[in-house]
C-alpha cells in the first residue's frame, strides 16, 4: 500500500538538502518543499476542517507552488482538481459546475476568470499564504480513496473528469522506475504543463523517487535546449510535437548527457523517432502506450528493430491485454478488434458520467475504444480509435493508418485524416496537411505516393493545406477544430 506524498516526507527527513525542484530562477530542497506542503495543509485545514474527500480546484502557473499545493491536497485526504489555463472562461465555468469543488484557489494572474464565480468559495494563493494556520486535521483514508480528478484536454468534445485513487499511481511508481531505469540521482526534465497527466505523473513520480525535477514555466524550445545543455539532464519526458519543435530549433545540436527519453500522449511518426535517435545518441528512447483512464498499457524502445511500426511493444508490469470482437469473442490473427486491458492502474471512472464509465468497463477489463490486431509474429498492432473510424462507401477506414502513409512523404510535416458527411459516400475522406519547411508541396505527388501503398477507397478525396495545426495544451492536434472551409459559389 502506498499513498501520494508519503515518500516525499521520508526523503525530506533522510536527505533534507537534496534538490527537489529546479526552475530557471529557483532551487528548492526536499526539506523546503515538504515544509511548504505542511504549511499549506494547515492553512487548508482552517478553510476546510474536515478535509477528507473535499474537492479543491486550482488554477496556478506551472511552477513549484503548483506541485506543493497538489501534494498538500492529495496527501491530506483531499481531492485535487487542476484547471487548465488554456481553457476558455466558458470551459472553466463548465468544469467548475461539473466538479462542484468545495474550494477554488487561483493565482492573481487568472483573477479575471473568477469575477463572475459566486457559487463556490474562492481564494487567491497569495491570500492563502497570509492566512493563519490551524492544527492539521488527522484524516484517515485508504489507498483506494481518490486523490485527483483530471480533465481530458477535450480534443473531440467537452472535457471529462477522470477519477484517480492513490494506489493507481503510488503503487505504480516503483515499477516505472524499473521499466525506464530511473534513479534518485537523475536530473529529470518535464517541460510540459503539469495540468497534462503525462507530465504530472512524471513530476510526482520524480519527487517520490527523490530525484531532481526541472520545470519550465511554459514550453519553450530555446529554454529546453538551454536546460539540456547546462543542467546535465539525464531524463526527459515529451510528447511528439515537443520533439519536433526541439529538433527544428536545435539546428543540429545533440545532447550528450540524456540517457532516457520518454514519449507518450500521441502517435510518434517513424521518421521523427529516427531523428530523435540522432539528436539524443546516448539515450534509451521509449514510447509508451497509455491513456488518462488506463495509465500505462505497454512500452517499447524506439530502436528495437524486432518490433514492427505500429506495435505497442510489451505490456507494462501487471497489465494484461485482450483483443475482442464486438460480440465479445477473441479475434483471430489479423482480425481487427477492441483492445481491452486488465490492470491495477486503471481509473475509478468518469465524474458524473455513469453511462460513459460503464462503456469503459466490462467486468475487470477496460477499454477506451482503441482498435488493434495481432500480426503473424504475435505483435499487437494499433489501428486507431473506434470513434474516429470512417465508414466510406460501406468500407471501414482507420485514419491513423492513412495519416502514417501521408507523413512518410518528404514534403509532408503533419497530417490529419477525417471523415465528413457526404450524400454519396456516407462519409468522405479528407486530409489536412502541413508542409515540411523547405520542401515544395505538390498534392498530386502525395496522391501518387498514397495510391502505391493504399487501396483507392482509403485515399483522401479532398486535401486542405494549413499553415499550422491547432493544438491542445497536452500537445495533441485539436481535431475537432479542423473544419472544411465554407465554399462560396
Amino acid at each position: 500500500m502506498a499513498f501520494i506524498g508519503t515518500c516525499i516526507k521520508e526523503i525530506a527527513e533522510q536527505s533534507p538538502k537534496r534538490i527537489a525542484i529546479e526552475t530557471r530562477n529557483n532551487r528548492i530542497t526536499y526539506q523546503e518543499f515538504y515544509h511548504s506542503v505542511l504549511l499549506l495543509q494547515r492553512k487548508l485545514s482552517r478553510l476546510l476542517p474536515e478535509g477528507k474527500g473535499k474537492k479543491i480546484g486550482f488554477l496556478l502557473p506551472n511552477e513549484p507552488k503548483w506541485l506543493e499545493l497538489f501534494i498538500a491536497i492529495s496527501s491530506s485526504g483531499g481531492i485535487a482538481i487542476p484547471f487548465d489555463p488554456k481553457w476558455s472562461p466558458f470551459q472553466l465555468n463548465d468544469v467548475i459546475k461539473d466538479s462542484q469543488p468545495d474550494l477554488v484557489i487561483y493565482d492573481d494572474a487568472f483573477a479575471d476568470r473568477f469575477r463572475n464565480t459566486t457559487f463556490v468559495q474562492t481564494w487567491t494563493i497569495d491570500a492563502l499564504d497570509l492566512l493563519f494556520t490551524s492544527e492539521q486535521s488527522r484524516n484517515l483514508f485508504l489507498d483506494q480513496d481518490p486523490f485527483y480528478i483530471g480533465y481530458t484536454s477535450g480534443t473531440t468534445g467537452q472535457p471529462k473528469g477522470f477519477i484517480r485513487s492513490h494506489a493507481s499511481w503510488a503503487d505504480c511508481f516503483s515499477l516505472g522506475r524499473q521499466v525506464f531505469s530511473l534513479d534518485k540521482e537523475d536530473q529529470i526534465l518535464c517541460p510540459g504543463p503539469l495540468v497534462h497527466s503525462h507530465f504530472l505523473y512524471a513530476a510526482v513520480q520524480c519527487l517520490h523517487l527523490g530525484a531532481t525535477l526541472h520545470l519550465c514555466s511554459t514550453f519553450s524550445e530555446r529554454e529546453v535546449w538551454e536546460v539540456l545543455q547546462k543542467k546535465d539532464i539525464t531524463v526527459m519526458y515529451i510528447v511528439p510535437t515537443m520533439f519536433e519543435a526541439l529538433n527544428k530549433k536545435g539546428d543540429g545540436k545533440i545532447s550528450q548527457h540524456l540517457k532516457t527519453l520518454i514519449s507518450s500522449g500521441a502517435k510518434w511518426a517513424a521518421a521523427s523517432k529516427q531523428s530523435a535517435s540522432q539528436v539524443f545518441p546516448h539515450a534509451s528512447i521509449y514510447e509508451f502506450y497509455g491513456a488518462s483512464e488506463l495509465s500505462f498499457i505497454s512500452f517499447r524502445e524506439v530502436n528495437d528493430g524486432d518490433l514492427p511500426e505500429g506495435s505497442i511493444g510489451q505490456p507494462f508490469p501487471q497489465v494484461k491485454i485482450l483483443i475482442l470482437s464486438d460480440d465479445g469473442r477473441l479475434v483471430s490473427q489479423g482480425e481487427v478488434g477492441n483492445l481491452f486491458v486488465s490492470s491495477p492502474w486503471v481509473f475509478d471512472g468518469y465524474l458524473n458520467r455513469p453511462e460513459e464509465t460503464a462503456d469503459v468497463f466490462n467486468g475487470k477489463w477496460a477499454t477506451v475504444g482503441d482498435l488493434a490486431f495481432v500480426d503473424e509474429k504475435g505483435h499487437i498492432i494499433l489501428k486507431g480509435r473506434k470513434k474516429s473510424m470512417i465508414i466510406s462507401g460501406g468500407l471501414n477506414i482507420y485514419p491513423e493508418e492513412v495519416e502514417q502513409v501521408i507523413r512518410d512523404h518528404p514534403a509532408i510535416d503533419e497530417a490529419v485524416v477525417k471523415g465528413v458527411e457526404d450524400d454519396y459516400w456516407g462519409e468522405k475522406v479528407i486530409a489536412f496537411v502541413t508542409r515540411t519547411e523547405g520542401e515544395p508541396l505538390f498534392i498530386d505527388d502525395v496522391k501518387g505516393h498514397l495510391t502505391k501503398l493504399l487501396p483507392k477507397y482509403k485515399c483522401p478525396k479532398e486535401w486542405i493545406e494549413l499553415n499550422e495545426f491547432p493544438y491542445t495544451s497536452s500537445g495533441k492536434i485539436a481535431r475537432k477544430e479542423l473544419l472544411m472551409p465554407v465554399r462560396r459559389d
